[in-house]
């Protein structure tokens, strides 16, 4: 792709962007919670102009795409124009037992 996509996020993904912040703000203080969630941004951004460089995953959803930013996963879909971030979840979530609940709608 060449142009840059828009980028998306559903609210669930910015309640999850808020939870992680403050979890770490709480265990690592605020300068570290900023610093992450600077690189969570960064994430973001590449996956703008590289938005298909994620594996698939549809057994948790259809058009699912998932890239990772230890130790939390970033799950999204691609439409021509557009990424939407669907969930930014701790890696040792059960995302299967989570996509069974409808958690990657969005």
């Amino acid at each position: 792709m060449s142009q840059a996509l828009i980028l998306r996020l559903t609210d669930t993904a910015e309640a999850d962007l808020s939870e992680i912040w403050a979890y770490l703000a709480t265990e690592a203080g605020e300068p570290v919670a900023t610093r992450f969630l600077d690189r969570i941004a960064s994430t973001l951004d590449a996956l703008r102009h590289t938005p298909l460089l994620g594996p698939p995953r549809d057994v948790l959803g259809t058009g699912l795409r998932v890239t990772f930013l230890s130790p939390y996963a970033i799950y999204y879909r691609v439409t021509d124009r557009e990424l939407f971030i669907v969930r930014v979840l701790h890696g040792a979530r059960d995302a299967a037992a989570l996509a069974e609940q409808g958690g990657f709608l969005g």
